[in-house]
C-alpha cells in the first residue's frame, strides 16, 4: 500500500512539473508575440507648412513625381504648362498682358532641402539648351541615381524617349528619339504606333529604376509599349 502511495505520489509530481515546463514555454513563445504586437507602426503627418513658399509667384502644376538624392534632398517633378492650370484664377501674372499680381508656373524640376527651402529649380518646354533633345510633352517621373545625376520620363502622345541630365540641368544624354512613335497623322491629328522590340526609342515611359552595380537603367515602357527595357547607363 505505502508503495502504491509512492508510485502516485511521484507520478504527481512527475506531471506537475511537465505541466510547469509546458507553462513556461507557453509564456517564454508568447512574450516575444506581445513584444511585436506592442510595437507600433510608422505616424505619418501631413506638414502643410512643407515646402515653404516658391519664389517669382511660383505654383506647382500636378506633381508626377518624388526621389531623393544621396544629400536628403528632396526633388519634384510637376507638369508647368499652361494647360495644367485656370488661367483667369491662377495663373494670371503669366498672361498678356497679366491679369492679377499672382501667379505663373515654376520651372518643372525643382529640389528642395529637408526644411522644404528651394534650392534648386530648372527644365521645361523651351529651355533645351542643345538639339540634341527635346523636353517631354508631358514629364512623368523623376528618378536620382547614384551619381545624383537627374532621369525625367514622359507620357505624353510623342513621348518616346528618357532624358539624363546633371543635378544643375546640363544636358547629358537622351535615350530615345522624340516621336519615333509616330507614323504618320489622320485627320490633322498624329498617329502613333507601338513596337516593344525597338531597340533605340520607347513609348511613353512611366517609371525608371537604377541598378548601380550592374550601371543598367529599367524603364517601365507601359502606357504605349509593353515592356520593361533595360539600357546602359551610359
Amino acid at each position: 500500500m505505502k508503495r502504491k502511495q509512492k508510485l502516485l505520489v511521484g507520478a504527481s509530481l512527475a506531471t506537475l512539473l511537465i505541466v510547469l515546463g509546458c507553462g513556461q514555454a507557453m509564456v517564454d513563445e508568447e512574450a516575444p508575440a506581445e513584444e511585436a504586437q506592442g510595437q507600433q507602426v510608422p505616424m505619418f503627418e501631413v506638414d502643410p507648412m512643407w515646402p515653404k513658399n516658391l519664389p517669382d509667384h511660383w505654383l506647382m502644376g500636378p506633381t508626377i513625381g518624388v526621389d531623393v538624392d544621396s544629400q536628403n534632398h528632396i526633388w519634384v517633378v510637376h507638369r508647368n504648362t499652361p494647360d495644367q492650370f485656370a488661367a483667369r484664377t491662377e495663373i494670371g501674372y503669366a498672361q498678356d498682358p497679366p491679369l492679377s499680381e499672382c501667379c505663373q508656373p515654376g520651372d518643372p524640376v525643382l529640389e528642395f532641402d529637408q526644411e522644404g527651402n528651394l534650392v534648386g529649380s530648372w527644365g521645361g518646354p523651351g529651355t533645351e539648351t542643345s538639339d540634341e533633345y527635346v523636353w517631354p510633352l508631358s514629364n512623368h517621373g523623376i528618378t536620382i541615381d547614384h551619381m545624383d545625376n537627374v532621369w525625367i520620363g514622359g507620357n505624353g502622345g510623342a513621348d518616346s524617349h528618357v532624358l539624363k541630365f546633371t543635378r544643375d540641368g546640363t544636358f547629358i544624354k537622351s535615350f530615345g528619339v522624340f516621336g519615333a512613335r509616330q507614323v504618320g497623322e489622320s485627320d490633322g491629328s498624329p498617329v502613333f504606333e507601338r513596337d516593344s522590340h525597338d531597340q533605340e526609342s520607347f513609348g511613353r515611359v512611366a517609371k525608371i529604376g537604377i541598378d548601380a552595380e550592374a550601371n543598367e537603367a529599367y524603364f517601365a515602357d507601359g502606357y504605349f509599349n509593353k515592356r520593361v527595357a533595360v539600357v546602359d547607363m551610359d
